[in-house]
């Protein structure tokens, strides 16, 4: 049987899982950039920003506008998928 409820996480084991502190981690809830639900959703996110962040120098403002670009687009696709 295969189960397919949610892995969710502590803060602390996120940030060891990233490599992102919990600080930080925070400082991207409160701008909206992840939810507050630390899933495995939460994850893939914190290691595109920590990527992003790090090998292309971005800001919190740069990382912020690119996240709701990114999931705009994203949404776009699933509408054009579900038209087919």
């Amino acid at each position: 049987m295969n189960d397919h409820t949610p892995q969710t996480y502590s803060l602390e084991i996120l940030a060891e899982a990233t490599g992102v502190s919990t600080q930080m981690i925070v400082q991207y809830q409160q701008n909206g950039m992840i939810s507050d639900h630390l899933d495995d959703d939460t994850l893939r996110t914190l290691r595109r920003l920590e990527h992003l962040r790090e090998n292309c120098e971005m800001n919190l403002k740069g990382l912020k506008l690119l996240t709701q670009l990114l999931d705009e687009v994203e949404q776009l696709r699933q509408e054009l998928r579900s038209r087919r």
